[in-house]
């Protein structure tokens, strides 16, 4: 599903307003112009997106009191686990697709930072921690559902939406009062709420001469001196400090010459390399395709896979 252009199906501003009752110009033209003139989506009332987006007011209404009616809810595995998904349906999906991906052009994201983010990717992310002598790895738990709708609200204000406006996005954007994990919003948004936290990461990074990289919750730390006192400690404290919790127990450390891996890939080389494991994965799948044994419902799955371990090894290419 493609995001919808910035207006939508209004080709100019003034077009837009001239769709809105007098009253909701006088009360909101300005903020209109203003936010759209930054390339940010118009967000200011339900009223003016339910116009923006040819819904009935009535209907865009409930999707504010009641976003949690228009969501699905399934399961899927995550290792041994099990992540439950809130999948919103089709008119909140192409709301919230539309707000990411135009929020996503316009916000500065940190540049430790390669989950979520154009032109950036898992693979560069490893990279950055290619030769190092020790790789220390920790993630954030549940990310998305411990991000509460009110620090949406208030990120959203200080990258210039009024309180209301902020208000409304929060709230289509969220599920049970916290960022939804299944919605296309909450990627963009989650980077955007944890810029002061990668800042802070970064600095702590700076500090001790050792490298810094995080992927949407999975933060990494690396360096090719003995691993510094404190580092441990102080991540988990600047993490608490931004309102998330880390992971008991994903906390990883590793040291030459013991296997070191980011993001599932190999860094103890001068580049990131697939495991062994993974590289005998993609022979088995070729080998399917290449005998036409994969069901037409697997086959994206396993295309899927041959195009990342593709872009594993170009990105070695361009690098060496």
């Amino acid at each position: 599903m493609n995001a919808p252009p910035l207006l939508v199906s209004f080709l100019s501003v003034e077009q837009y307003l001239r769709a809105l009752p007098e009253s909701l110009v006088a009360a909101h033209g300005e903020t209109i112009r203003q936010l759209s003139s930054q390339g940010l989506p118009p967000v200011v009332s339900s009223r003016c997106l339910a116009i923006l987006f040819g819904y009935s007011s009535k209907f865009s209404g409930a999707l504010i009191r009641r976003p949690e009616q228009y969501y699905r809810t399934f399961s899927i595995p995550k290792g041994k686990k099990k992540r439950l998904i809130h999948s919103p349906r089709v008119a909140l999906k192409i709301i919230q697709k539309w707000f990411g991906a135009h929020l996503a052009d316009r916000i500065s994201v940190h540049e430790a930072a390669f989950g979520f983010v154009k032109r950036r990717s898992a693979v560069q992310g490893a990279a950055v921690h290619c030769s190092a002598r020790w790789i220390f790895s920790v993630d954030i738990e549940n990310f998305f559902p411990s991000t509460p709708r009110n620090a949406v609200s208030e990120a959203l204000t200080r990258i210039g939406y009024p309180p209301h406006g902020a208000a409304v996005v929060a709230k289509l954007c969220c599920y049970d009062g916290a960022l939804a994990q299944g919605s296309p919003a909450s990627p963009v948004l989650s980077n955007l709420l944890f810029k002061d936290v990668d800042d802070a990461l970064a600095d702590l990074a700076a500090e001790h001469s050792i490298r810094y990289s995080r992927y949407a919750d999975d933060i990494v730390f690396s360096g090719t001196r003995p691993f510094p006192d404190g580092v441990r400690e102080r991540t988990k404290a600047i993490v608490e400090s931004g309102g998330w919790r880390l992971s008991g127990d994903k906390e990883f450390f590793a040291e030459k010459p013991n296997r070191l891996k980011v993001f599932g890939l190999l860094v103890d080389g001068e580049v990131p390399r697939l495991t062994k494991g993974y590289r005998n994965r993609i022979r088995a799948y070729r080998h399917l395709i290449d005998n036409h044994r994969v069901a037409p419902d697997d086959m994206p799955r396993l295309l899927g896979h041959l195009a990342y371990a593709r872009s594993v090894d170009n990105q070695g290419e361009e690098t060496g």
